[in-house]
């Protein structure tokens, strides 16, 4: 059973346009039927196949060793970058830590002084004599004597 344009491509698992090239450049035998569609032979399509190999699969196959380098290459990149972010999360939270420790200082201190200043408040009381302050005299008494 021979096969037609599309299902030679869906064979091949190459484009309609690429098979008609090369039926057209006479690189696939085939013939045409009375509707003037490509009737294609499978082991026709198959020669061609093997003659013509998928571009994909030569280009995994020739770069396969570098894509293996290129994607330990990578893995290495990927774990220095890890190590990188694992060294400032650390440092991070190293500086949290400080930051911490002297918010804690500065509210203890802070609180200390605000207890010093309560303190110093209950001290700082009217030294004054009670009696001298009510007998004080203003200005006119002290003019006229009275």
């Amino acid at each position: 059973m021979k096969l037609t344009l599309g299902q030679a491509a869906k064979t091949a698992k190459r484009s309609k346009g690429t098979l008609s090239k090369a039926l057209n450049s006479g690189g696939i035998s085939a013939e045409k039927d009375d509707k003037g569609r490509w009737q294609i032979d499978p082991s026709e399509l198959t020669r061609w196949m093997s003659a013509n190999p998928f571009p994909n699969s030569l280009k995994n196959q020739s770069e396969t060793p570098g894509e293996t380098h290129e994607s330990s290459a990578l893995g290495v990149e990927v774990k220095m970058l890890r190590e990188r972010i694992d060294a400032m999360t650390a440092e991070r939270d190293r500086e949290r830590g400080q930051l911490v420790d002297q918010i804690e200082d500065l509210r203890a201190r802070l609180d200390g002084a605000d207890a010093e200043r309560v303190r110093l408040n209950a001290l700082l009381t009217d030294q004054r004599d009670k009696e001298k302050t009510s007998a004080r005299r203003g200005f006119w008494g002290r003019v006229l004597g009275g």
